[in-house]
């Protein structure tokens, strides 16, 4: 049996991150794909150590994208 927080605050949260995510810049579906896999990961390993809550996921998320993004751009 899955948690709560697993079943209702990450999937919210990723969402909400990819929305917030896909208004920066135009990105084609390859793009938004390979970034919501990273957001789905990293948002299931921050609620593994404890965090359960969605506002409080979205921001690192973004973040965490963000950081990806000029990894990739090196």
């Amino acid at each position: 049996m899955t948690h709560p927080i697993e079943e209702i605050v990450a999937p919210a949260a990723i969402e909400r991150a990819m929305s917030v995510f896909e208004q920066f810049k135009d990105r084609d579906h390859c793009e938004l794909s390979q970034a919501r896999k990273a957001l789905r990961e990293y948002v299931f390993g921050q609620v593994a150590k404890g965090e359960t809550d969605e506002k409080r996921l979205v921001v690192p998320s973004l973040t965490h994208l963000k950081q990806l993004e000029k990894q990739a751009a090196k």
